[in-house]
């Protein structure tokens, strides 16, 4: 048994960097009460639940499955009901339970007198004993036995394909050690958590206790009567409980296969500067804007990467703080197209549409209207160049997925500066057509010369313009600070537009490392602007979101360690509106609730425009 729980424990813990992030399997997963499932067995089968229970009556010399007796029926016989599938999966999947070899039990849950029932249930199963003989077959499945137990000096009397639940407060001689399974006990007898929230500490002490206390007597453990919540799952987990019991088997299955997806921790911490606030909700002329886009951002994100810096963002030391609704005029959620041309143009329109109204009429972009006013306009993304919200400060199309005729469109566009990747998918002639047309083009960060007074355009490989896991390194900060340097040179005062493109990318995966990598590279470039804006003193920044993607819900963390969990509802977009956190000179107009386009109107108003 000590070995078991060793091995057990390694698979628990493998992959993870901290104690409070383990990676169990559905190995590691009981279907509680199977049988009051409307498919017994299949349900949890089908899902490679590594326990699935039964609770067997012996009535008139036959095993029946369910609760009480007084639920007995006559087709429900443990034979029709679970030997019968066993052997199917037998010879579905080539003499093993289940295709990928994930080990299968049977907990029996004995509710009539023990020795008897244990007898009838021997002579049921030992004509198929080579489904259930470990020694002869490493595949087995394993036949555990609890409920009303016979005796225990009896135990020896019995095949030694049976195996026993045991009790933690019960000694077993070493003779019988090797015939315990697990020790369970019931959750009630030791908290009266209701799987929301938390337990509290007294509970969780004597519930911490008696794992511990079982692990060290080298037992797997189980908790029966627990609650059926994600809260729970995740909380049994954490505690190291080595059966995680559910009466609700697809929403376990959704855990285990997503924790690691749902988990952050260990994320590089960035210092977060603290603005002076000497020209915040001043009523100045502000000469440059500069206006962050998290591409799926919403509160729950922003707060996931202040979780994971521990406790700090650039973002939340901004004071002046606004509502965006979001909705497109299609549909109750927006995507990136209709979201960023409502910023773009001030106008909303219907998803997929880029610099058009909802009749599909092309209408002017805010660098469009800018230009006759002298003010140079930039875009900063960390997607490709022709993606839908950068597309949205430029181009012109029905359809976000048009990138040939953005990639045209960007040519004649009234940006002087865009920064971005997608450079393997550009027309073979763009480069020359770009520089026929005067324009300066780079396709290496460090070449890209800030000094240059030419239409700049810097796309790179997406292999550098890539995912903060995957290495884009320090590339948008950089951007930004030579972004700032060069629009700034005329005098005239700026529009820059900067995305954190791929935080929506973490929500469409459901995976809350990735978004939480990417929130962080974001946060950590608004505070180069802050500083930028403090310096400037005639800057307005402006931090907001097209839409929110996953419905990222945090369910637990530690700031001071920098550990969340969470969980997405979809895998889509969301309706819910975004926030709107504003600093400098006018922040004071981006108060309050609003439409999504409302935010182009107030940033001319920043302008005096």
């Amino acid at each position: 048994m000590k070995n078991f729980v060793s091995i057990l424990s390694g698979v628990l813990l493998a992959g993870s960097a901290s104690a409070q992030v383990k990676q169990y399997t559905m190995a590691a997963a009981h279907s509680h009460n199977d049988y009051e499932r409307a498919t017994p067995f299949y349900a949890a089968a089908a899902l490679q639940f590594g326990s699935i229970e039964a609770d067997v009556h012996l009535k008139n010399g036959v095993l029946y499955v369910a609760h009480d007796a007084s639920a007995i029926q006559s087709f429900r016989t443990f034979k029709e009901m679970y030997l019968q599938p066993v052997l199917r999966q037998f010879a579905l999947y080539n003499g093993k339970p289940y295709a990928e070899n994930t080990p299968l039990q049977l907990l029996i849950d004995i509710k009539t007198e023990g020795a008897p029932t244990l007898q009838a249930l021997q002579e049921l199963l030992l004509p198929y004993k080579q489904y259930f003989d470990r020694n002869a077959n490493p595949a087995a499945v394993k036949l555990v036995i609890s409920g009303n137990l016979p005796p225990m000096a009896d135990w020896q009397r019995y095949d030694p394909i049976f195996f026993f639940d045991g009790r933690p407060d019960s000694v077993y001689p070493a003779a019988l050690q090797s015939r315990i399974a697990m020790l369970s006990v019931d959750f009630h007898n030791y908290s009266n958590w209701n799987g929301k929230g938390t337990l509290v500490p007294a509970e969780l002490e004597k519930v911490t206790h008696v794992i511990n206390r079982v692990h060290q007597q080298g037992y797997a453990f189980r908790f029966w009567g627990a609650p059926s919540s994600r809260s729970t799952y995740y909380k049994l987990m954490d505690l190291g409980v080595d059966w995680i019991g559910t009466d609700h088997p697809e929403e376990l299955y959704d855990v285990m296969h997503n924790t690691a997806r749902n988990t952050a921790s260990d994320m590089p911490v960035h210092p977060v500067y603290t603005p002076t606030y000497v020209s915040d909700a001043t009523q100045v002329r502000s000469k440059n804007v500069i206006l962050f886009i998290g591409d799926g951002t919403g509160l729950a994100e922003m707060f996931s990467g202040y979780t994971a810096n521990k406790g700090a963002l650039n973002i939340f030391q901004m004071k002046q703080l606004g509502l965006s609704k979001t909705q497109s005029t299609d549909n109750y959620h927006t995507d990136s197209a209709a979201g960023g041309s409502a910023l773009g143009t001030g106008t909303k329109t219907h998803n997929r549409a880029i610099g058009m109204d909802n009749t599909y009429v092309s209408i002017p972009v805010l660098p469009e209207m800018l230009a006759p006013k002298g003010i140079q306009s930039g875009v900063i993304v960390t997607e490709e160049i022709t993606g839908a919200t950068p597309g949205s400060f430029y181009g012109h199309t029905p359809d976000r997925d048009s990138t040939y005729a953005l990639e045209k469109q960007l040519l004649n566009s009234k940006l002087q500066l865009a920064v971005g990747g997608g450079r393997e998918a550009l027309d073979k002639n763009f480069g020359g057509q770009l520089a026929a047309s005067g324009v300066q083009i780079y396709d290496n960060l460090d070449n890209w010369n800030a000094t240059t007074k030419k239409r700049t355009l810097v796309i790179l490989s997406d292999k550098a313009v890539t995912s903060m896991r995957n290495g884009r390194g320090n590339y948008l900060k950089t951007a930004l600070k030579k972004a700032l340097q060069q629009l700034n040179a005329s005098g005239k005062g700026f529009f820059l537009m900067v995305e954190g493109s791929r935080i929506d990318h973490g929500g469409h995966f459901n995976d809350l490392d990735y978004l939480v990598r990417e929130m962080l590279d974001f946060d950590d470039a608004i505070g180069e602007a802050l500083r930028f804006a403090d310096q400037d003193k005639q800057t307005t920044v402006i931090v907001t979101a097209d839409h929110e993607t996953g419905g990222l819900a945090l369910m637990d963390g530690d700031i001071s360690k920098g550990m969340l969990r969470g969980h997405f509802a979809t895998n889509d977009h969301t309706g819910i509106p975004v926030m709107v956190f504003a600093y400098g000179p006018n922040s004071q107009l981006f108060r309050g609730v609003y439409e999504n386009n409302e935010i182009h109107a107030k940033m001319m108003k920043c302008f005096r425009l």
